[in-house]
């Protein structure tokens, strides 16, 4: 069953999310989180959380619930901690191929674009399924195979006559950093194997700027990698609510302009793959 958020959740999230220009991001993290549904004091994880925008997004939606970060990268986790500092959220660092949770802890678990980059994908699920609680929801994303030609058109071309793909550096482009992109079907039976129901699953974002995915690693370099002035890494930044120059809300109208295709015309492969799944008992 997939439940739409009551309409002021929906409105709070849309306000949260207008500070977003990655189109792919803006749309996996809607589908997310309407996808998690947080209730009332439910124990909810973020697995993989990073610099922590999945927990500042379900924090800020006016619900009181019980919510945790989890990553192995200690430099992140002090990076989500220094943002969320304002926040009721515990975090903790470890291997999500041995999850130090109890089992049953968690009524639902968040996990974005992070199964691609673990060894094994199927242990993995393994250890989500044993934190949720009977009937806990897992919600997840993951780059798809079948990503659209505009996106990444050198490796698209690569993988389609030559088999092959850029494995790193800035020409990586959607393989970067990333062990494998999921085909639908395979990605729907791991889940299964591990004992999941899956309850929805689909694929995100077909219509993008050309080269998408270099303009996105060019502004996030420009966050991490490269210094500039406070004000301008607080336009370009996700967490921050602030008014923006005209170049900038320029930019994003043209994002949002091409993003409003993928509504109008949409189409079954995608950038992303997003499943919904429900724990069954085995």
């Amino acid at each position: 069953m997939f439940r739409l958020l009551p309409k002021h959740t929906k409105d709070r999230l849309e306000s949260l999310l207008s500070n977003v220009g990655d189109m792919s991001l803006k749309r996996r993290a809607r589908k997310i989180i309407e996808g998690t549904n947080p209730q009332k004091g439910e124990r909810i994880v973020d697995l993989g959380c990073g610099t922590g925008y999945y927990l500042f997004l379900l924090s800020n939606l006016g619900i009181k619930f019980d919510l945790t970060g989890f990553d192995y990268d200690k430099r992140v986790i002090k990076e989500a901690e220094d943002l969320l500092s304002d926040k009721e959220i515990r975090f903790k660092i470890g291997d999500l191929h041995k999850i130090p949770f109890k089992n049953y802890e968690f009524d639902k678990a968040v996990m974005s674009e992070v199964l691609e980059h673990v060894e094994n994908d199927k242990k993995v699920l393994q250890e989500i399924y044993k934190i949720l609680k009977p009937n806990g929801i897992l919600v997840i994303s993951v780059p798809s195979i079948s990503y659209p030609f505009l996106w990444d058109p050198i490796n698209y071309i690569l993988q389609h006559f030559f088999n092959t793909h850029i494995k790193s550096g800035f020409l990586s482009g959607l393989w970067s950093g990333h062990l494998r992109l999921y085909d639908k079907l395979d990605l729907k039976n791991k889940f299964e194997e591990a004992g999941f129901k899956i309850e929805k699953i689909e694929e995100l974002t077909f219509w993008c700027l050309p080269f998408n995915h270099y303009l996105v690693n060019i502004v996030a370099r420009l966050l991490y990698d490269v210094k500039i002035s406070p004000r301008i890494a607080d336009n370009l930044s996700k967490f921050k609510n602030t008014k923006k120059p005209l170049l900038i809300n320029l930019a994003f109208k043209i994002v949002n302009s091409i993003d409003k295709l993928n509504e109008i015309f949409p189409q079954k492969h995608g950038v992303n793959i997003f499943i919904k799944a429900r724990k069954v008992q085995k």
